[in-house]
């Protein structure tokens, strides 16, 4: 074989990548030594002149280089994209210097893991050009996806349900809760039938859960068992395991009024246990006309309806507290039920909506539960309805807020008092339009300590058809006085307070309850640059020889001096004037003028007081100009449906008062203005208005 055969087969064979490092020596050498000194420099030299063939001259012998006719073409040479292996590895156009980067998409969306990159000239099976895919397992996460409530980014721009309508926390369903084994609290609902004789003032009713443990189905301060009407008792505390119950039995004694129930529910700590419906069967001590003493239900525990109202809703839905960006949607079930609420920006979209919450009220709150709502727009109106049972509510609407701080045009309305069961009042005040509603107290007369007693009270107000639609679709924010505190006139001592007060906390979806440290129903509101102030009349009254307590002063005059809205409203249910009754400021002239005082000499300026109880309205201004301030407005409304009490003579600071009707207060507030200004009217039963009053703030600045 000569020199140029033996070359021929060693370029060929290594080109195949088949000879051994051993072989390549060989041949090299058996090459070397078949041709003279003359033949071996005319076929190219190393560097040096060692004798080694790079034909090429790019510093890599023949041996090594896998092109020695082409100077770009050997080991560790950078590899582009043209289809040649240019640095020797037996791969082409791997990790190409002018290559594209492409990622891993193992979910295909089109969006690559932004970890898993390779350079390529074009893309590998499974790889894309564009990175950002935060979740390459699910291709329903990328930086094209529309972001939805999941508690996900799902579109990957490091942030989580961004810009959509949530609950705040991914609008997860959490599940039903756990029930325990042995029974703390124990709820019945009684739904007395509709005939005429059907109900009872005299009949003692008891359910037994056993031959030991019954239970009196009374409600202490409640004229209950009234036809047609639904009552829920409470018994907490009653350390019953399950496994003892054997039996649901309703028992009668002194059954001379016969009663007639229509449905009983009962509920372990929350779980819906036995509902029987159409019952057919009358109680007391006549047994000649089919009265029972007793009825044992043979079927024991079982459930076979949802409820004994119309709906696993009972109560609600009703709009709360609203901001710029939020809600508080409040609602009641009868037991601890999955309730989902939905909201969108029109009846359309709501439809098609999925739930933005999931709750399951608890027995401790009695099954109502407000639920905070955010990621919503300024002056927005929105449409939202509650799905319980399988059964979605009919669609209701509010408005949020403006912006906090922002120069704005509100319409708020207020009024207190409401006892009697017609409420026609309440119709005219959603004609009306108002931005936002406020109860100021004698929100209803239970006049009760009794934790059944004001519940059932509360579920009653809320059982008035129009105050029902008007508070399902207006926001509405409340403080208390006597009557819905414990009793008329009463104050800081009364030992039902906290009871009272958990029952409000649970019934109200206003933006707090009092502070951390200091318990109560104060609480300050924002909407855009107006602020509200809701004071608690109640809670402290006396147990310092003040009105409002030490600590909820200390809290008031703090909000105050930090507030820089326009205008700020004082909410109190006792009137702030001092010609006011012997149950209102007048009996604490001290505490009255201190306050004032403050408003004085801390120059704080747009202040007007809002006030009710005392069963007429009437519009004053209380004299401070010759102290020095301003001379600061009262407007108070009373009642919104109850028996009116006389005006009595005029004072100094009465400018007119009314007493021989129902009554709401319309309040229109412009902070647009030159001189911002706020303009209020008396409206009556029938939506007239009765007298009017304006204030600049220029007239109530210093």
């Amino acid at each position: 074989m000569s020199v140029s055969q033996r070359t021929t087969v060693f370029r060929a064979s290594l080109r195949q990548g088949w000879l051994p490092a051993c072989a390549v020596a060989a041949l090299l050498l058996v090459a070397a030594c078949g041709t003279d000194a003359t033949s071996a420099t005319s076929s190219g030299s190393g560097p040096g002149g060692s004798g080694v063939i790079d034909a090429d001259n790019d510093g890599h012998p023949e041996g090594q280089d896998c092109d020695d006719n082409n100077a770009a073409i050997y080991p560790g040479a950078d590899e582009t994209c043209d289809g040649v292996d240019n640095d020797c590895d037996q791969e082409i156009d791997e990790d190409p210097v002018d290559g594209t980067l492409f990622y891993a998409d193992d979910d295909t969306d089109g969006f690559g893991d932004p970890a898993v990159a390779i350079t390529r000239c074009s893309p590998p099976d499974g790889h894309v050009s564009q990175a950002g895919d935060c979740n390459d397992d699910d291709a329903k996460i990328n930086p094209d996806a529309t972001e939805i409530c999941n508690g996900i980014d799902d579109n990957c721009n490091d942030a989580t349900d961004e810009g959509v309508i949530s609950d705040g926390d991914g609008c997860k369903d959490p599940g039903q809760p756990a029930f325990p084994g042995v029974i703390d609290t124990l709820t019945v609902t009684l739904r007395t039938d509709t005939g005429t004789n059907d109900g009872t003032d005299s009949n003692e009713l008891s359910l037994c859960l056993n031959a030991q443990d019954c239970f009196e189905l009374d409600l202490a301060d409640v004229n209950d068992f009234e036809r047609g009407e639904s009552s829920t008792f409470y018994f907490e505390g009653i350390d019953i395991a399950r496994a003892d119950v054997d039996r649901i039995e309703i028992t009668s004694k002194g059954g001379d009024d016969m009663y007639s129930p229509a449905c009983l529910e009962v509920q372990f700590d929350g779980e819906h246990v036995y509902c029987k419906a159409d019952m057919g069967m009358k109680f007391g001590d006549n047994p000649g006309n089919s009265e029972l003493e007793s009825w044992v239900d043979p079927m024991g525990l079982h459930v076979d309806c949802t409820s004994c109202y119309p709906t696993g809703l009972t109560h609600g839905p009703m709009v709360g507290t609203t901001g710029p960006d939020r809600v508080k949607l409040w609602l009641r079930t009868n037991a601890t039920r999955k309730a989902s609420l939905r909201v969108a920006a029109s009846t359309a979209a709501l439809q098609a909506a999925q739930p933005v919450a999931h709750v399951y009220p608890a027995v401790a709150n009695d099954y109502a539960r407000a639920v905070d709502i955010e990621g919503l727009e300024p002056n927005t109106t929105y449409f939202y309805d509650v799905e319980t049972a399988g059964e979605r509510s009919d669609a209701r609407y509010f408005t949020t807020a403006s912006p906090t701080d922002s120069a704005t045009k509100l319409r708020f309305s207020f009024g207190s008092c409401s006892k009697v069961a017609s409420q026609p009042i309440f119709a005219h005040i959603q004609i009306a339009k108002p931005d936002l509603f406020f109860f100021i107290g004698d929100n209803h007369y239970a006049n009760s300590d009794d934790l059944g007693s004001l519940r059932w009270y509360y579920r009653w107000s809320l059982e008035r058809p129009q105050r029902k639609t008007l508070v399902s679709l207006i926001p509405t924010l409340a403080t208390w006085d006597d009557h819905d505190f414990t009793g008329n006139n009463t104050n800081g001592f009364e030992p039902g307070k906290d009871t009272a007060l958990r029952v409000f906390t649970e019934y109200w979806a206003n933006p707090s309850f009092g502070t951390s440290q200091s318990p109560g129903v104060f609480t300050r509101y924002d909407y855009g640059d107006i602020s509200f102030f809701f004071l608690d009349d109640r809670y402290y009254r006396a147990t310092d020889g003040t009105l409002l307590g030490q600590n909820q002063t200390n809290w008031l005059v703090s909000e105050l001096k930090a507030s820089n809205a326009t205008f700020k409203f004082l909410i109190s249910g006792s009137q702030f004037t001092l010609h006011g009754s012997a149950d209102s400021w007048a009996s604490f002239p001290s505490a009255q003028d201190a306050l004032f005082d403050v408003v004085r000499d801390e120059k704080i300026n747009g202040v007007a007081l809002l006030s009710g109880d005392v069963h007429y309205s009437e519009f004053r201004l209380i004299q401070r100009s010759n102290q020095g301030g301003y001379d600061i407005p009262e407007l108070t409304s009373s009642p919104l449906a109850t028996t009116n009490s006389s005006c009595g003579s005029n004072d100094s600071e009465r400018l007119s008062c009314f007493d021989d009707d129902d009554y709401f207060i319309q309040v229109d507030v412009d902070t647009t203005a030159n001189d911002p200004v706020v303009q209020a009217a008396i409206i009556d039963s029938a939506g007239a208005s009765k007298a009017t009053m304006s204030f600049a703030l220029s007239e109530v600045s210093m």
